[in-house]
């Protein structure tokens, strides 16, 4: 989420509601197949302790880094921690503001290019993993810090959502969506599509990512309320894990799945 607002935080609640139940949410996707391990993580701009987040993301297992909030100095770290060495295959888009962003793999891929998604700055790539091609994206959404942003808030839900419209095979959409599972928008986007949160998948009602008491502008121990954060997986995609994690110096929990992918 990057900073607090209290017209913020009453906008994501006011559209989100309470947590829902989990939905059925139809066939559990492939039992056979390669397994593709993801880390999504929003690094919050941080510039204060990069080397120590950038350590805390590499240390983690994950075949696929999806990393969001992206700057220089964090690209810098993350190089500096070895990333060239655990994760060959790299698209890094840094930016100063909110919008950098970065997808890195122990597997082939192929960079489809940065665009616009919903009026702010993505990117998209596709990663080949033993034969079955899968669209990625390290989503962030814009933030409703401010009642210009809703609009733009609800454009960037509607047009991370639609990048499987077009995709050939499996697709994993996973960041910070800046809505929690019972956003209207945000059901509705997925379920046009038939893509599934892995939170639902996984049977989880309650896995807040936000806040944490990590970033450095959180003076008082907070506990995470909402969930923010989420691996979007299209229906042919099965979720074997999901598990929260936290890193240096961001206000999000990272997620962590394991996803069994369709055989080519």
């Amino acid at each position: 989420m990057g900073r607090t607002s209290g017209l913020r935080r009453r906008a994501i609640i006011a559209e989100s509601g309470l947590p829902l139940r989990p939905r059925d949410p139809g066939p559990s996707g492939p039992s056979t197949g390669p397994l593709l391990t993801v880390l999504a993580a929003n690094l919050c701009r941080t510039e204060h302790d990069a080397e120590a987040q950038a350590r805390g993301v590499l240390a983690v297992d994950a075949d696929l880094l999806l990393l969001t909030e992206v700057t220089a100095d964090t690209v810098d770290a993350l190089g500096a921690a070895g990333l060239a060495t655990s994760h060959p295959h790299a698209v890094l888009d840094p930016d100063e503001g909110y919008f950098g962003a970065a997808i890195a793999s122990r597997h082939p891929l192929t960079d489809r290019g940065g665009c616009d998604l919903g009026g702010r700055r993505g990117h998209v790539a596709d990663v080949h993993v033993d034969g079955t091609d899968v669209r990625v994206v390290p989503v962030h959404t814009q933030a409703p810090i401010h009642d210009h942003d809703v609009a733009v808030w609800h454009s960037t839900i509607e047009a991370n959502a639609a990048v499987a419209d077009d995709a050939p095979g499996p697709v994993v959409l996973a960041g910070d969506w800046n809505a929690t599972g019972g956003h209207r928008r945000l059901r509705r986007a997925l379920a046009r599509r038939g893509l599934v949160d892995a939170q639902v998948r996984r049977g989880h009602r309650w896995f807040p990512t936000w806040p944490t008491a990590a970033h450095p502008l959180m003076w008082v121990p907070v506990t995470p309320v909402l969930t923010l954060d989420h691996v979007v997986v299209s229906p042919d995609v099965a979720v074997v894990g999901l598990e929260r994690l936290p890193l240096p110096a961001t206000d999000h929990l990272a997620l962590r799945a394991a996803l069994r992918l369709p055989a080519a």
